[in-house]
């Protein structure tokens, strides 16, 4: 389990400010799966806008378009329930937020149906999120249920594919949910900085362990979950340090399960009404994300980056470059804000109508899809991680992609 390997890992060797000419040497040495690649996320005045900035993000682009060709797969977040046990203090959902800001509302199931069939029938999406807050009235049983009855609505259109955003389950749980048709399922770590973690997560709730989280994606693999999503919210804590340990995490799992993450979670802390905290010094800056998800890119150019409404449209089309990520279209964070009108979020988001703005990203020269799936989005199917008879290698001169045979 991650857990037992996490103390080790927490303080690694690399240099805090790391010169420009080491950053490009490290790029050109290191391939995808290299945890030297984490290293950039020291370099000397990243996301200033510099030369290493250049690099990064033009090798990054080259890369997903080499695999994706610009394609970029839609999705839309279901949340079913506002309700939450959790004490997390950057949310609006949190426990103890009482104030009149805060909505709570579970949907029922003619509810949900109608908000699943808003967004197959009437938005064109093909793959759904189901978001849940940890809700003492709704339990796994329920969720299956809510599964079938998704796939029940997509198979009208011809199938799709369903994903679940909820509190961590047990081996025996993601078991149950494979069963009844679950495709993947993200969770995001929130941060590695275990102090952090326990201090902005208060109480003897299931989420305050931070073990227990921290091993979720050990529990998903064994269940026989393929497709998985992970991820930080930065801000929480040194941004530097949660990605470069998200790194970690996910070379600790390819080297145990011998298998990536499908899905990279990329939030930013954002201000939320009922939340205690609301602002960081140590978010990152535009520029910064940008290049911390260019970094990743390079390391696991076969994830796909969770690009959300949190950000603007501008925004998120810069960290779309190239395509091979999940971006998100209509958007509400409340339970029943599709069809029912429920007002009020859980984090102040955008919301990009999938009519009007599906269109604009082709102006942006990406390609959205709406009707895809796992095998589909992975279209370059031998793992990279083993370099075995095809390796992909940038050309820092040109800045271009190279195909090299085996033995070349």
């Amino acid at each position: 389990m991650f857990s037992e390997k996490y103390s080790e890992l927490r303080h690694n060797p690399f240099p805090l400010h790391l010169p420009y000419d080491d950053a490009k040497a490290h790029i050109s040495q290191s391939g995808p799966g290299s945890l030297g690649l984490a290293s950039l996320l020291y370099v000397q005045n990243l996301g200033e806008g510099g030369d290493i900035d250049h690099v990064i993000l033009n090798s990054s682009k080259n890369i997903k378009s080499y695999l994706y060709n610009q394609a970029v797969y839609a999705i839309s977040p279901l949340y079913v329930t506002s309700f939450c046990n959790e004490h997390c203090l950057y949310c609006n959902y949190r426990a103890e937020n009482k104030s009149t800001e805060v909505t709570r509302i579970r949907l029922t199931e003619s509810q949900l149906q109608a908000e699943i069939e808003f967004l197959v029938h009437q938005k064109g999406f093909r793959v759904i999120e189901l978001v849940y807050a940890s809700d003492p009235r709704i339990n796994i049983d329920s969720i299956c249920h809510h599964i079938k009855l998704a796939h029940s609505v997509l198979s009208t259109v011809g199938g799709g594919v369903v994903g679940l955003n909820a509190e961590p389950f047990d081996v025996s749980g993601y078991q149950r949910l494979l069963q009844v048709g679950l495709d993947f399922a993200v969770v995001w770590q929130e941060t590695y900085n275990k102090e952090r973690y326990e201090l902005l997560h208060p109480g003897k709730t299931t989420k305050a362990s931070f073990e227990h989280r921290l091993d979720v994606f050990d529990r998903m693999l064994k269940a026989g979950l393929k497709y998985f999503g992970m991820g930080v919210l930065s801000g929480l804590s040194d941004w530097r340090a949660d990605w470069n340990m998200l790194m970690q995490h996910e070379h600790y799992l390819f080297e145990t399960y011998g298998e990536v993450p499908s899905i990279l979670g990329l939030p930013r802390l954002k201000p939320a009404k009922g939340a205690e905290f609301r602002f960081s010094t140590t978010t990152p800056s535009n520029a910064q994300l940008r290049s911390a998800l260019a970094i990743h890119n390079l390391y696991s150019p076969n994830t796909l980056a969770f690009v959300n409404t949190r950000e603007n449209f501008e925004l998120c089309v810069s960290l779309a470059q190239g395509g091979g990520c999940l971006f998100t279209l209509d958007c509400s964070t409340i339970p029943g804000g599709y069809v029912l009108g429920t007002p009020g979020y859980q984090f102040p988001t955008g919301t990009f109508d999938s009519i009007k703005y599906a269109p604009l990203l082709c102006e942006h020269g990406l390609d959205p899809v709406f009707a895809w799936d796992f095998k589909m989005s992975h279209s370059f199917e031998a793992n990279i991680y083993n370099y075995s008879g095809f390796l992909p290698l940038m050309n820092y001169s040109s800045n271009r992609l190279l195909k090299v045979g085996a033995g070349n």
